[in-house]
């Protein structure tokens, strides 16, 4: 990867949205380079901001609610393999994901 495209990732390594090799070389460069490094400061404290704004606290009766269901609440087994199980994970994936992701 270029230098040039290392200054475009910044948004992404504040995010956490870059895999373990991008992240890993991104963080040399930002090691190197005082811009970078000031802008992902910025986009880490307006990512918070954000997150912050669309923060909802739960109703007080829910941790009551689901600690008193797990004495009957089964773990499912891993999903190994793919089973019907693991059509229906994808398939909840591609609804929930967007949402799941904008929340993170």
């Amino acid at each position: 990867m270029s230098a040039a495209d290392l200054h475009t990732l910044t948004g992404a390594y504040a995010a956490h949205a870059l895999d373990p090799v991008e992240a890993a070389e991104f963080e040399r460069h930002l090691a190197r380079c005082p811009a970078c490094a000031q802008e992902v400061t910025e986009f880490t404290a307006t990512l918070a901001r954000l997150g912050a704004a669309e923060a909802v606290v739960p109703p007080a009766a829910l941790k009551d609610r689901v600690m008193a269901a797990l004495p009957t609440v089964r773990q499912d087994p891993p999903q190994t393999g793919a089973g019907p199980a693991a059509g229906r994970s994808r398939g909840r994936w591609r609804r929930h994901g967007p949402t799941l992701a904008l929340a993170a």
